[in-house]
């Protein structure tokens, strides 16, 4: 409840107390905000381990400020700002990574034709458009069971939520991305071909012999 957890907040900044109590209350609201920070990040990140990481670093840098914060019950929406905070930070260090890396160590790699390229690219861009659609919560587990390779126990753990909710979640993001993918792609439905209709056999043939001869289904 909110009283407790403004008690924590003034428990875990106050000075006057021991470091171990201070310690305690701040590992209190670690256990208690821990899976909201998760989904904060990992709504921007899209990345499991980048998530866990941007997550530890933001209660860390929370702990070191705490002092700064005047309102203990703005705790919430004040630790998913350090979380975001966190997450653009380890964005743009991974941008320069990468850059360092590419630039230094370049291998070429067999590349698809263009038409071919281009529309993978264009399917996996309608495709992460359609998940970042749905809502916060069925985006989660979305990308954690089918882009991270996680299990539905092991979302279950790592969001702190019961198996059934995490089934559900999963059951109605694929509901929902069914109807989102549908609506971005041009459905083409094809021509009815040709009937094959029985007509009589010759005489002169044996009488089990089928003959067929093609039939236009609009009368031409």
């Amino acid at each position: 409840n909110m009283a407790g957890m403004k008690t924590l907040v003034l428990t875990a900044r106050d000075k006057q107390i021991s470091r171990k109590r201070r310690h305690d209350a701040f590992g209190e609201l670690l256990v208690r905000f821990e899976g909201a920070a998760f989904e904060w990040a990992f709504a921007v990140l899209a990345d499991s381990h980048l998530a866990q990481d941007a997550v530890q670093e933001a209660f860390v840098m929370a702990y070191q400020k705490l002092e700064q914060l005047r309102e203990p019950y703005a705790f919430p929406g004040w630790l998913k700002q350090i979380v975001v905070s966190q997450c653009h930070r380890l964005i743009r260090r991974k941008k320069i990574e990468l850059h360092s890396i590419e630039t230094t160590n370049h291998i070429p790699t067999p590349e698809p034709g263009p038409a071919a390229a281009v529309e993978e690219i264009e399917l996996k861009q309608k495709v992460m458009t359609a998940i970042q659609a749905l809502p916060e919560h069925e985006k989660v587990v979305t990308q954690l069971f089918y882009l991270n390779g996680y299990s539905q126990k092991e979302i279950a753990k790592l969001l702190e939520l019961p198996l059934t909710t995490v089934k559900k979640r999963l059951q109605y993001a694929r509901r929902d991305l069914k109807g989102i993918l549908v609506s971005m792609f041009d459905v083409v439905v094809p021509a009815p071909l040709p009937v094959p209709v029985p007509v009589p056999s010759d005489p002169q043939r044996p009488a089990n012999e089928i003959r067929y001869h093609w039939h236009d289904p609009l009368g031409f």
